[in-house]
């Protein structure tokens, strides 16, 4: 798989992740982060341990269980079975989908 089309499934699947929320929210955290952060939505492929750490300071608590929505349906994108590990944040997830043989499932949400 590309380069470019990773990236742009794990945005999609950032976007799925954070949906739970509803649209209006889902906006208002990616401001959120970039406002407090400096992370725009397009740079989170290339910086997950500050978009893990954005999450937390925006959601709390709640960041852990929209990072495993996110993981999952990236896992589904990819073809993959999810596993959940108790203290694995997005990037570990991410990390270990890298390592996987992937298996393109489209748009499946």
């Amino acid at each position: 798989m590309e380069p470019a089309e990773f990236r742009q499934i794990l945005l999609e699947a950032d976007d799925y992740g954070l949906m739970v929320l509803g649209e209006i929210v889902r906006q208002a955290i990616y401001e959120r982060i970039e406002k407090d952060h400096g992370l725009k939505r397009a740079e989170i492929p290339e910086q997950l341990e500050l978009f893990h750490k954005a999450l937390g300071s925006v959601l709390g608590v709640s960041a852990k269980t929209v990072e495993k929505l996110i993981a999952k349906n990236l896992y589904q994108k990819l073809g993959l079975n999810f596993t959940e590990h108790v203290n694995w944040t997005l990037a570990d997830y991410f990390n270990h989908v890298k390592k996987a043989p992937v298996r393109h499932q489209g748009n499946s949400d």
